[in-house]
């Protein structure tokens, strides 16, 4: 299983492929709300680890796993999982500002929270 290390080197990867699309192209709208979810799930990932040392290998165990320790950014991570599967099994189309809410109402505060917890000041 990947660490904690590994976990925030995808996260910054996956954060740095989905704001390279420019959101302005329609059919890159999907792909920066699935990477920003995946970027997210990297960032639960290392929480998880550094904080119990646990480790997911289903959406489903991780999604349990967010509520029942009460992340405080579960609602976050819980909003990117549905409309990144609304993107990836619905076909949803994305408008700008739907993208630009979902980085900075969902995704930014789940990487912005895990740094704080993982990296204190």
């Amino acid at each position: 299983m990947p660490g904690q290390a590994q976990h925030e080197n995808q996260a910054q990867r996956n954060e740095k492929f989905f704001q390279s699309l420019d959101n302005t192209v329609s059919i890159n709208r999907e792909w920066i709300v699935t990477a920003a979810f995946y970027a997210a799930l990297h960032w639960v990932e290392a929480y998880f680890d550094n904080r119990y040392g646990l480790h997911f290998t289903t959406h489903n165990a991780r999604n349990t796993a967010v509520i029942r320790f009460g992340l405080p950014v579960a609602t976050e991570y819980l909003e990117l999982y549905k409309w990144s599967r609304y993107a990836r099994y619905l076909l949803h189309r994305f408008t700008q500002r739907e993208v630009d809410e979902l980085i900075n109402f969902s995704y930014a505060p789940i990487r912005d929270f895990v740094q704080n917890v993982i990296h204190p000041s």
